[in-house]
């Protein structure tokens, strides 16, 4: 599952980046599509294959948040400002839900670092996003797309640490 959330995520950041002339209706667009497949994926990976999902309920509710984004996203492509700053508090509930996955997971295993700082760039998006509140168009396109890129590697590099190490992680976390 965690490998499949940082390959989705890259191919996000690089359709962002190198769209040519991407709009805001259609960053929104790619950004629904993107946050809508990664809930879906996250959730039925938690529920169809792990043993007691709920015990995963960071991933549950991030899945669930990134589902119903996505949808809004997709539903108010056109709105600009709001779909920015849903795309913020996105970017704050998923960032503290991946930092409080990260801390759950055993230290001796080496990759959860990696998922923290995943949740570290994604509330770092929030903030960049929020505190430049002119910011639309091409300067929100580019941050998001350097995230997507950023978060793809950091989460994709802790699945792989986590699979060395032997972490059943599909069995355990989703």
């Amino acid at each position: 599952m965690i490998a499949c959330r940082g390959g989705l995520a890259v191919l996000f950041g690089l359709a962002v980046l190198f769209w040519p002339r991407l709009g805001l209706g259609m960053l929104a667009t790619l950004f629904g599509v993107y946050a809508f497949l990664d809930g879906v994926y996250t959730l039925a990976s938690v529920f169809f294959r792990a043993a007691h999902p709920f015990e995963w309920w960071p991933v549950v509710l991030e899945g669930a948040v990134s589902v119903v984004v996505g949808a809004l996203a997709l539903v108010w492509p056109l709105v600009s400002h709001p779909t920015i700053t849903l795309i913020a508090f996105w970017g704050i509930v998923t960032g503290i839900l991946e930092i409080l996955l990260a801390w759950r997971l055993p230290r001796e295993l080496a990759g959860h670092w990696l998922l923290a700082m995943g949740g570290v760039a994604s509330l770092f998006l929030a903030l960049l996003i929020l505190l430049l509140p002119l910011a639309v168009g091409i300067g929100v396109a580019r941050a998001l797309g350097i995230y997507a890129l950023v978060f793809g590697v950091l989460v994709f590099g802790a699945a792989l640490r986590l699979r060395r190490f032997g972490f059943a992680v599909t069995a355990s976390i989703g």
